[in-house]
């Protein structure tokens, strides 16, 4: 579980546990990072995180749990109670839309660690 922050704005995120930052496997660390609209062929329109050391195509796309996600990150607008689970994903990926404005590039930040 993490944290992404956009314009102000505060998500939450899903990825997989940390791996050493293994491609397919693993969250990636924690920093600022670039993100490009993409068209994705299973996800559609997408944002991809760049330049994450070692890795590529790292999508922020609609999902709930880590399960949903394979080295990608799932957005959401909340946690469930026990903080296994990102909330309306679809919402956040909306809202995240609308807070880039229409542009097709920006940066994120992304945080790891206790989201209470």
């Amino acid at each position: 579980m993490g944290r992404l922050t956009v314009e102000g704005t505060h998500f939450y995120t899903v990825e997989r546990p940390w791996l050493d930052n293994e491609p397919f496997k693993s969250c990636i660390p924690d920093g600022y990072y670039q993100i490009e609209r993409v068209n994705s062929p299973k996800f559609g329109d997408v944002w991809e995180v760049k330049g994450v050391p070692g890795r590529t195509h790292i999508l922020l796309h609609v999902g709930n749990t880590a399960a949903d996600v394979v080295g990608c990150i799932a957005l959401g607008s909340g946690v469930n109670a026990t903080l296994s689970m990102v909330v309306s994903s679809r919402k956040a990926m909306a809202r995240f839309d609308v807070l880039m404005g229409g542009k097709n590039t920006g940066e994120i930040i992304i945080r790891t660690g206790s989201l209470t």
